[in-house]
């Protein structure tokens, strides 16, 4: 009887199943996987605890010039795949040149002609311009500074209903009559918002105005980070009257007095959110600086949640004027759950310090996540002691200071990618510092990376002992009897 059975499933023919019989949806995922660049679709920071994974791409990591590329060669395998990728063709368009916005408007436009054509014969369709989501324009080319190309730029503009995200990128201030293209055109349901305008003299009209701002009450995401004054203690713009943003999340800033004074006086019921950027940060000015800072979370601290430090551009590995510790007291942003900073930052100071120095004496009961950047395997070793390890050390001494928090992460570090023999056993002995204090340590990744017993019993020899002699530390291998003898020694 079973031979008859298997006889018959021999007979009967297997399952006929190829790519065809894949699900449009599966397809547009597949393919945008294959073509992912960050903040092409928006400006979001997202979550800075989001697990990191280690890049395995045959060509590496995707650049927009190869995702571009990527995507002109998926729409011209076949109908069907033109049919699905073609909105990923046009989610993210840039505009650098006259030449480049003279094609786009002129496919724009070729495209309503056929809509209309086949509409005309009964067909339901929609154009090329409603993929478009984000538009990204620059001037630094020299026809960009021309007549022509702004005339083509408000024509794409008007042309686009389904914009939700524009990053401009301009090498000098923009003139009144340029502004006013962008509060013309530019639909009023935009939702990201990448304003980088070089060196605004003082009295000179922006974009950040009352003028032009208020107009975008969809606005989720206003990023200024790289704006530029020509006097870094002045605004330009006239911003007597507060300015309502009630749908803007995320808030993306320079530590430039003049922008933070700004950011003040805006009304953001929603934030939630808070980047500071102190790359280009003067040290000259680092007390107007904590001035202007104290003020903007006297005004939105009670409503952050989640808080980024942005460390200095240096080359001596310097920390910033700004102290980690002003936004951990509870008073100040008393809703934070996660805070991200960088190793090179000045480190928690929780004793008696300076009269100008923030100190932290009462226990914040609102931090659950803490992520530290530019960890690196060099700057773990126990036995090499660095900046990035004493704040690691000044969360353990001060455990009592953060009773709800939970995790702490290398964010950006990835131990399965570090090529360091020793990567897993330093990271597992900093691991282990932590759960006798009831924390999660994690990379990148969020791995919490432990010693884990073989199941027939026999341990690999991997392990190390930490050996402490003489206040010094070191890890040396076990199976290594001698180095460990003369160690314990």
């Amino acid at each position: 009887m079973s031979d008859a059975c298997g006889l018959v499933r021999l007979l009967r023919p297997a399952p006929q199943t190829d790519h065809s019989s894949l699900p449009p949806e599966l397809w547009i995922d597949i393919f945008r996987y294959a073509t992912y660049v960050p903040r092409i679709r928006g400006l979001s920071p997202g979550d800075p605890f989001e697990p990191q994974r280690p890049s395995n791409y045959a060509w590496g990591v995707n650049t927009p010039v190869s995702s571009l590329a990527t995507k002109r060669n998926v729409v011209l395998v076949c109908r069907a795949w033109y049919c699905l990728a073609t909105e990923l063709l046009y989610e993210h368009v840039v505009i650098s040149s006259r030449r480049r916005a003279f094609l786009l408007l002129r496919t724009l436009h070729h495209s309503d002609r056929m809509v209309r054509r086949m509409q005309a014969r009964g067909e339901i369709t929609e154009g090329l311009a409603r993929w478009v989501r984000h538009v990204e324009i620059h001037d630094c080319a020299r026809t960009s500074k021309s007549l022509h190309f702004w005339s083509a730029v408000a024509a794409i503009l008007s042309l686009l209903p389904n914009l939700h995200v524009l990053s401009g990128i301009w090498e000098r201030p923009l003139a009144k009559n340029l502004l006013e293209v962008f509060s013309r055109y530019l639909t009023s349901s935009i939702q990201g918002l990448y304003w980088d305008e070089g060196l605004i003299p003082e009295g000179e009209p922006s974009l950040l105005s009352s003028a032009f701002l208020p107009k975008y009450q969809s606005l989720r995401v206003l990023d200024i980070r790289k704006l530029r004054l020509e006097d870094p203690d002045t605004f330009p713009a006239d911003t007597a009257s507060s300015i309502s943003l009630p749908s803007v999340v995320d808030l993306l800033l320079p530590t430039c007095p003049a922008v933070l004074g700004f950011a003040r006086k805006l009304e953001l019921p929603r934030l939630r959110r808070l980047v500071l950027d102190a790359a280009n940060l003067r040290r000259n000015s680092s007390s107007y600086v904590s001035s202007s800072l104290n003020k903007l979370l006297a005004a939105h601290g009670p409503k952050i949640t989640t808080l980024e430090l942005l460390p200095m551009t240096s080359l001596s590995y310097q920390a910033s004027p700004i102290s980690i510790t002003t936004f951990l007291q509870p008073d100040v942003c008393p809703m934070l759950e996660t805070f991200v900073f960088d190793c090179r930052e000045k480190l928690l100071n929780a004793r008696s310090p300076p009269p100008s120095s923030p100190e932290l004496h009462t226990p914040n009961r609102t931090l659950r996540r803490i992520g530290i950047r530019g960890m690196g395997i060099s700057r773990l070793y126990p036995n090499r002691p660095s900046h990035a390890q004493e704040h690691l050390h000044s969360l353990l001494r001060h455990r009592a200071l953060f009773p709800v928090l939970e995790t702490v992460r290398t964010v950006g570090f990835l131990v399965d990618a570090c090529t360091d023999q020793f990567a897993r056993d330093i990271f597992i002995w900093w691991t282990e510092k932590f759960e006798e204090q009831g924390l999660d340590m994690q990379d990148g990744e969020g791995v919490v990376w432990l010693y884990t017993d073989p199941a027939d019993g026999k341990q690999e020899i991997v392990a190390q002992d930490e050996i402490v002699a003489e206040d010094h530390a070191s890890l040396v291998h076990k199976s290594d009897a001698e180095e460990v003898k003369s160690a314990k020694a």
